[in-house]
């Protein structure tokens, strides 16, 4: 049994709300145990995933809730253990330099995979309205008249009715054909 199954486990018999099973559980599992290799402790792992409550009411599953969190901490690099400065206060280390080229030097998926959403409040879903702690569906927007496809997008109760993505596919189309 991998290890990041076992804290799972474990959680799961402290806080049975947490408590995942079937694919999820080996899923997940395998997420903490990549991030445990990586550097996580498990106090770290499962303060990320426990430390804050559960939406009431809870509009998605145990499991999406936790496989956010597990993405969201992702995107950070672990907490160091530093043995030979841990009587030192973080602010007092300087942080690591990241280079201008790192960002795009990450292929699509990796951005994807790697992106940090905060929850929403409500539901728990990753992925809030700008300035909200909602997700614009908890916030009853409505839904975009113009996105192609079965599962449309949500727009700015105060918008033209249009979600970010289709209104600003229209504003690149119309620069593309503007003359310089």
């Amino acid at each position: 049994m991998h290890p990041g199954i076992r804290l799972l486990l474990d959680l799961g018999a402290t806080r049975p709300e947490l408590l995942l099973t079937g694919k999820t559980l080996t899923d997940q599992g395998r997420v903490v145990t990549v991030m445990l290799e990586a550097g996580w402790s498990a106090d770290h792992l499962r303060h990320v995933i426990a430390d804050r409550p559960l939406p009431h009411p809870i509009r998605t599953t145990a499991g999406a809730i936790v496989a956010a969190r597990l993405r969201a901490a992702q995107a950070y690099p672990p907490p160091a253990i530093d043995a030979g400065h841990h009587d030192r206060p973080d602010w007092d280390t300087p942080a690591p330099r990241r280079s201008p080229d790192a960002a795009a030097a990450r292929s699509v998926s990796e951005a994807l995979t790697y992106r940090a959403l905060v929850e929403c409040a409500g539901c728990g879903r990753p992925g809030t309205a700008p300035g909200e702690d909602l997700c614009p569906a908890c916030l009853g927007w409505p839904l975009c008249h113009t996105c192609p496809g079965p599962t449309p997008r949500r727009a700015h109760p105060h918008g033209d009715g249009r979600c970010t993505t289709c209104a600003s596919a229209l504003t690149d189309h119309h620069l593309e054909g503007s003359s310089p």
